[in-house]
């Protein structure tokens, strides 16, 4: 049940990110909405790595599908966001909202440059201008600005979410 509601939470969050930049004014800032997640999952010490990978590859392939990215870039980037998070041991460090904007401004400054460096080395024709390393650099810290400041609201969403999810589980572990 829990995978589940992550993934479905997930899935809300794309058609939320998908709609933000016609109902807002955000284009430019748009953030992702899954990267937070995938945070929340890593930083989580109840949720296993089976687990916790698992939901993280199902989030970025449900991304890859639904914006059209080629296949598997951001699976590999959501599930490697779960796993730096889980390896950095960031369960010890405090987890108010300050902390959650710090988080995820680095994270999603590592997975932008990530995405356009595997597009770069992958795609025939990058999707960014090659000659000018600033304005893709500029794009990357625009994309992590936006993450950034939405993310204590995604934090807090996800943990409602998974606070619900146990809850489900540990009723039907009762009725059995």
């Amino acid at each position: 049940m829990h995978g589940v509601a992550m993934v479905l939470l997930g899935y809300v969050s794309l058609v939320v990110q998908a709609a933000l930049p016609i109902l807002l004014p955000v284009a430019d800032y748009t953030p992702n909405l899954l990267l937070p997640i995938a945070i929340f999952l890593g930083i989580t010490p109840d949720i296993s790595l089976v687990r916790g990978s698992a939901v993280a590859f199902a989030l970025g392939y449900l991304y890859d599908a639904f914006c059209g990215s080629p296949m598997g870039l951001q699976t590999f980037v959501m599930v490697a966001s779960f796993m730096v998070a889980r390896g950095a041991g960031l369960r010890l460090f405090p987890q108010g909202p300050g902390f959650q904007i710090l988080l995820a401004a680095i994270m999603a400054i590592l997975s932008g440059g990530t995405i356009l460096a595997l597009r770069a080395i992958f795609e025939r024709q990058p999707p960014f201008p090659t000659d000018n390393a600033a304005s893709s650099a500029a794009m990357v810290l625009r994309f992590a600005v936006g993450t950034a400041l939405i993310s204590p609201l995604i934090f807090a969403v996800t943990r409602r979410v998974d606070a619900f999810a146990r809850r489900g589980d540990s009723r039907s572990s009762e009725v059995l």
